[in-house]
């Protein structure tokens, strides 16, 4: 089982990495050495990802996409500059990197894409309205790539995870007022570890609360 990690300086990713011998990641930063190998990236438009295409030499069984950003933001007071910029951390670049994968052909027969979502994408905690928003199109956008490529035989998935007590979910709880218990990331880590193992998991989106 081998696996690429987009986003890969995340705790939870730097933690799932552990878990498995072979896997990769492509970040913005210097990552630690719990991977085999770390692509670094600029920035993740269409151009710089196109740039790994030598670099990758091998495919994988899964694809992770870990990319996601919160801020505290209400509709009432919109503001299209911070809205375009959550969007695009938390949609755009993971459909960005997404096609890239796909047409690079990066995967393995019946490989994976897994893309972190939230159950925010579900929800409609009061100042949490990008952020939401901007998760509830990448959850629906899955189920219509995973009709996509279902022919094709690779398999689309999002993982859609509640709160967990690490910094951004510490932020979350304080700033919407969210009456939530915290999930341990020890307990997100074992289940996302189950699924990655799963062959067989395809057009799911997963919440772990």
């Amino acid at each position: 089982m081998n696996n690429l990690f987009f986003g890969g300086s995340s705790n939870i990713a730097l933690q799932l990495a552990k878990k498995f011998k072979n896997t990769d990641s492509v970040s913005l930063k210097k990552n630690n050495n719990v991977y085999n190998k770390v692509f670094k990236i600029d920035n993740y438009n269409i151009s710089s990802l196109n740039k790994l295409q030598k670099k990758i030499t091998q495919k994988y069984d899964n694809v992770v996409i870990f990319n996601g950003y919160f801020s505290y933001s209400f509709l009432s007071t919109f503001n299209s500059k911070n809205f375009l910029k959550d969007f695009k951390i938390n949609f755009l670049i993971p459909m960005e990197i997404s096609s890239f994968v796909i047409k690079k052909k990066l995967l393995k027969k019946n490989g994976a894409i897994y893309f972190i979502s939230s159950i925010a994408g579900f929800e409609d905690l009061i100042g949490n309205a990008n952020y939401s928003i901007s998760k509830n199109a990448l959850s629906f956008s899955a189920k219509i790539l995973s009709n996509e490529q279902s022919k094709r035989k690779v398999r689309i998935n999002t993982i859609s995870l509640g709160l967990i007590k690490n910094e951004m979910g510490i932020r979350v709880k304080k700033l919407t007022n969210t009456k939530k218990k915290y999930n341990s990331i020890k307990n997100v880590i074992k289940k996302i570890t189950n699924i990655l193992n799963n062959k067989k998991i395809n057009k799911k989106n997963i919440k772990i609360l």
